[in-house]
């Protein structure tokens, strides 16, 4: 069998690291993201399983792959780089790696939600820039208000247990509403409840066919005139045209997002233009924890695949 990292992994930090996978096959590493998708096709035709990063193996690249039978997706949101359907036809199993980063995410959504919030960013910069100016730069406690949590997985809940312990009102939804969920606090209640009763909303939802630009214009209006809304989960779940203008005319207080339509980002992007706004570039799950347990469970995809067996398979 030979496997091939396509695009790198920042969660394999030693050559050692492979070495399980060397007991089941041949291993290809690719030190980062190829230049242009004919450099990814050169790099994936010969591979029976692909371990899977940032690249996007659409039906074009996948036609190419005659004997692939196996990707290991390095993430959760895999529907954002795998032509699934494609994928599916050929034979091709999916697994991804989930739980593997829950705290990391929801501790950096936190960050967000406190620096927007205490407008940590511009007043770092003013600072830099000589200037003092502490009155310009007044927050709002997060103690009391609400916290709305959209997405009620591992890191969904994970942020829930975060907004309790800083003493905040929880409202969260999710398509699979169970009273197991119902804990920190937490309150389930429709969308368009939480968008209109929450101080703050954080997003936590795989990006799927059915989530894709759930959170339309309609749900964004209903937030209230000074509330904050984070994004740590995947950018197409979000109608951000309409976010957008409404961070422009002042109608939310304003915004962080770790996630983009497309990504790396290239030229200019509005969102980044706003004064409102505060964004880093997609570093949520990136801690050495989350490292070493992305890895750990791509591996025992592949060696469960390997012995004919289906772990975290998503198709």
């Amino acid at each position: 069998m030979r496997i091939v990292f396509a695009d790198g992994a920042g969660c394999v930090q030693t050559p050692g690291d492979l070495d399980p996978l060397r007991k089941l096959g041949e291993v290809d590493f690719y030190e980062g993201p190829p230049p242009d998708k004919a450099e990814l096709i050169a790099r994936v035709r010969p591979a029976d399983a692909i371990v899977l990063d940032y690249s996007v193996l659409d039906a074009e690249v996948l036609g190419h792959c005659d004997r692939l039978r196996f990707i290991s997706f390095l993430g959760i949101g895999y529907a954002t780089c795998i032509d699934v359907e494609a994928a599916s036809r050929r034979g091709v199993v999916i697994a991804n790696t989930p739980d593997y980063g829950a705290t990391s995410v929801a501790e950096h959504a936190l960050g967000l939600i406190l620096a927007l919030t205490r407008h940590i960013g511009p007043a770092f910069l003013s600072l830099r820039e000589g200037r003092w100016e502490p009155g310009r730069f007044q927050g709002i406690e997060l103690h009391d208000k609400t916290l709305g949590i959209v997405g009620l997985g591992p890191i969904g809940m994970e942020m829930a247990r975060l907004g309790a312990g800083l003493g905040m009102r929880l409202l969260g939804w999710t398509r699979r509403p169970a009273r197991e969920r119902e804990r920190h606090g937490l309150r389930l209640v429709a969308l368009e409840e939480l968008f209109s009763g929450s101080d703050v909303i954080t997003l936590h939802l795989s990006y799927t066919p059915e989530s894709a630009g759930l959170v339309s214009r309609a749900l964004l209006e209903r937030m209230k005139p000074r509330a904050w809304f984070v994004n740590t989960a995947r950018a197409r779940i979000v109608d951000n045209a309409a976010l957008t203008e409404l961070l422009k005319a002042g109608r939310l207080a304003g915004a962080a997002f770790d996630v983009f339509e497309e990504e790396p980002v290239r030229g200019s992007q509005p969102l980044l233009e706003l004064p409102n706004v505060l964004a880093t570039p997609h570093i949520g799950y990136n801690t050495t924890e989350a490292a070493s347990s992305m890895l750990r469970i791509s591996i025992a995809t592949l060696e469960a695949w390997a012995r004919g067996e289906r772990l975290h398979v998503v198709n």
